[in-house]
């Protein structure tokens, strides 16, 4: 097929944008990438050329799932995440630009020492697999209830060739007889916090991501109990737990981890939301 990129760009923008896609523009764009590998100025610059038509139509396939609500990241396969890209599929929550502040919390934190970080409800491994790679002497493991999101992690854990370990658990379920005798200077998670009477209301791009990710019980906070409860007896003494919140929770949160560490604190993110807390032992 001949064809012009950027003629092939504006008609993929114009379709999402009739779609309701608000980031027509943008994702238009990532998909052309995906499909033809150009950057923006080599589509302004680009002439009439041939392209395959399987290219081609496998692009339009793309912007029409993407006009159905399919994830752009669903779409592309992958996302970045601290500079890094990452596998993501429906098995797994799609990293936000938002979880990249516990990250670089423990990487300026805990960058003159090695440390022994714990990931739980790790997911697509993202947060611990960044920290291991900011922190190569880090001693760094993942853990999961869903072995489909362990997948996931192992493949992206390969990828980018970050050595650590996977464990498969339900947090739920307390501590593990395995984990009993082990020790971390940091606990960090980003645990489902979506109320559970809430999951039907939320837009449809997030439906489609796994329920077991999102769920965090009727009132958002269950999983917040158990890791300020039992899980918080594996930091040492002066440890930190590290926890990403609802932006309507926040304060719900840190009311919780103040009935076991009295100093936790509540931050902000880049809008001004309520998003993360941190306890120290």
């Amino acid at each position: 097929m001949r064809a012009k990129l950027r003629d092939i760009l504006r008609q993929g923008e114009i379709v999402l944008k009739e779609r309701g896609i608000e980031d027509y523009r943008s994702d238009a764009y990532c998909i052309l990438n995906k499909h033809f590998g150009v950057n923006r100025a080599q589509i302004l610059l680009a002439g009439e050329e041939e392209y395959p038509d399987e290219t081609v139509l496998a692009y339009w396939e793309d912007i029409r799932q993407r006009g159905d609500r399919k994830p752009l990241q669903h779409i592309l396969g992958s996302w970045e995440f601290m500079g890094l890209p990452f596998i993501v599929n429906p098995d797994v929550l799609i990293p936000r630009s938002e979880t990249e502040w516990l990250v670089e919390y423990v990487a300026e934190h805990y960058q003159d020492r090695p440390v022994k970080v714990l990931d739980l409800c790790t997911g697509s491994g993202c947060i611990g697999i960044a920290i291991k790679k900011l922190l190569p002497q880090a001693e760094v493991l993942l853990v999961d209830v869903s072995e489909l999101a362990l997948k996931v992690a192992r493949k992206n854990a390969a990828e980018l060739e970050a050595e650590v370990k996977i464990e498969r658990w339900d947090i739920l379920q307390g501590v593990p007889f395995f984990m009993e005798k082990m020790h971390f200077d940091v606990i960090v998670s980003n645990p489902p916090y979506i109320k559970s009477e809430d999951l039907a209301g939320l837009q449809a791009e997030v439906q489609q991501e796994p329920e077991l990710a999102l769920d965090g019980g009727p009132d958002g906070l269950l999983y917040y109990r158990a890791l300020a409860g039992e899980w918080s007896k594996l930091l040492v003494p002066g440890g930190e737990m590290l926890v990403e919140t609802g932006e309507d929770t926040g304060k719900e949160v840190q009311t919780i981890f103040a009935q076991t560490f009295p100093g936790a604190a509540l931050h902000h993110d880049l809008s001004g939301l309520p998003r993360y807390v941190t306890a120290k032992k």
